[in-house]
C-alpha cells in the first residue's frame, strides 16, 4: 500500500502554477509536470500529461507508444484552446508552435508475494526528477543527479507532432525496487535543483524534504526565496512512500 501528498507552491501568488502533479494510489501511478514558462497555455498542457499519465499511461515507455500517447494527449489540449475570430496573428502563430512541458511518470507494481517490497518504472523527460531514499539514504535519483546538470533549455515534451521524434528521443527510463519505509520523493527542477545542490554539500535535505509538514511547507520555501537559496520558480513535490508490505 502506498501513501502520498502533494506539496505545491507557485511562484506568484496572482498567477496559477505551471506545475501539475496528480496520483492514482489504488493503481501506483504517479505524474509530476512541470509547463514551459514561455509556452502557450503550458500550464493546462503540464495538467493534461499529469491526468492522462495517472488514467493511462503508455502502453510501454518506448519512444514509438510514447509518440502515440502524447500524440491523443495533444489533441486533447488542441481542443482546450479556442481563439476569438479576430485574435492577432501572433496568437494563431503560438497556437501553431504549441506547447511545451516535463514529464516525470511513474508506475509502482506489487513485487512477487513474500518479496516484501514493490517494483516501480519511471520515465523522464526533461528535469523533474524522481529520488528514491532508503533510511533516509538516495538509492537512485533520475533523470538528474547532481545540480550542475540542470540546464536553463531542457528537454521537454511538444505539443506538435513535428516535433515529438526529437524530442522523445531524450525520453530516460530506469526502474528499481523499494519496500516498507523507503520514500519516493518527485520534484520540480527548481526543488530538485536545491536540494541535489544540498546534498552534496552534506545537508540534511532529505529528512527535511520527508518530514516537513504541509501546512509549513510554503513558509519554507518563501523563506529559501528571500535568502536567495532557491530559486523563484513553482515549486511541486510528491511524496510517496510504501507503508504496507506487499
Amino acid at each position: 500500500m502506498l501513501t502520498a501528498s502533494v506539496l505545491s507552491v507557485p511562484k506568484s501568488a496572482g498567477e496559477p502554477s505551471e506545475d501539475a502533479a496528480a496520483l492514482d494510489l489504488a493503481r501506483g501511478r504517479i505524474a509530476v509536470c512541470d509547463g514551459a514558462s514561455r509556452a502557450l497555455a503550458s500550464g493546462p498542457w503540464a495538467r493534461c500529461l499529469a491526468d492522462r499519465f495517472v488514467a493511462a499511461p503508455p502502453d510501454d515507455f518506448g519512444e514509438e507508444a510514447l509518440a502515440c500517447w502524447v500524440r491523443a494527449a495533444a489533441e486533447e489540449w488542441s481542443a482546450g484552446i479556442r481563439l476569438p475570430a479576430e485574435a492577432p496573428p501572433y496568437l494563431s502563430d503560438a497556437v501553431a508552435r504549441g506547447s511545451f512541458a516535463t514529464l516525470l511518470g511513474v508506475v509502482v507494481e506489487a513485487a512477487p508475494p513474500g518479496a516484501g517490497s514493490v517494483w516501480w518504472r519511471a520515465v523522464a523527460v526533461g528535469d523533474t526528477c524522481l529520488v528514491a531514499l532508503r533510511a533516509g539514504a538516495v538509492v537512485r535519483s533520475f533523470p538528474l543527479d547532481g545540480p550542475e546538470q540542470f540546464t536553463s533549455a531542457p528537454a521537454l515534451v511538444p505539443t506538435s507532432a513535428g516535433a515529438l521524434p526529437g524530442a522523445l528521443s531524450t525520453a530516460d527510463v530506469t526502474s528499481g525496487a523499494c519496500g516498507v519505509g523507503d520514500v519516493l520523493l518527485v520534484m520540480t527542477d527548481a526543488l530538485a535543483r536545491w536540494a541535489l545542490g544540498r546534498a552534496a554539500r552534506g545537508g540534511e535535505v532529505w529528512r527535511f524534504l520527508t518530514e516537513v509538514a504541509p501546512g509549513d511547507f510554503e513558509g519554507e520555501v518563501r523563506l529559501l526565496w528571500r535568502r536567495g537559496e532557491l530559486e523563484v520558480d513553482d515549486v511541486t513535490l510528491v511524496r510517496c512512500g510504501v507503508v504496507v508490505g506487499v
